[in-house]
């Protein structure tokens, strides 16, 4: 890898860390924060992985959960792999299906809620946790938020990428 990737590469992912961070230092409702944040992550997966490449994708897509726990995001220890497996099949699938639009805004956006929502529901049925809701709510969280920032995400990585093009 040479030396402009590699610092590419490290700009975009502390710009999705930041990003992410916003919650901390702007106060909003949680569910508006979700889907904005949400939103903004997904962006900076798409950005990343057309910028700077399969591995640094990956790579950003394994420290997001891990920030989001530490920042009080992801309250349940047991949900980061659930997170790590929906970023890499939605980075994955992005990349598989880059030359086709609607492909691309439909399967890793759709594989990724339904295989978040999946592994929540394997995990929550193995922990057996007693509260039903905190039981929906993680259900929920796995599941519609991810289907529509991942969306958004993507269309919003397309605007970011034609106003990069202007400095090309």
């Amino acid at each position: 890898m040479n030396n402009s990737k590699l610092v590419r590469g490290a700009l975009l992912v502390a710009l999705a860390l930041a990003l992410q961070s916003l919650r901390l230092v702007l106060p909003m409702p949680q569910l508006l924060s979700t889907f904005i944040i949400g939103t903004l992550v997904h962006m900076m997966l798409v950005l990343t992985l057309q910028l700077s490449g399969l591995k640094t994708a990956l790579l950003l897509a394994f420290l997001l959960p891990l920030t989001a726990y530490v920042q009080g995001q992801v309250l349940l220890p047991f949900l980061i792999p659930v997170i790590w497996l929906g970023n890499f099949i939605f980075v994955l699938l992005v990349r598989q299906f880059k030359d086709s639009r609607k492909l691309s805004l439909s399967i890793p956006p759709l594989a990724k809620a339904c295989v978040m929502l999946l592994a929540a529901w394997a995990a929550l049925s193995f922990l057996a946790l007693p509260n039903p809701a905190l039981r929906k709510t993680v259900m929920f969280a796995m599941s519609v938020p991810q289907l529509l920032t991942a969306v958004a995400g993507i269309l919003l990585a397309e605007q970011v990428k034609k106003r990069l093009r202007q400095f090309d």
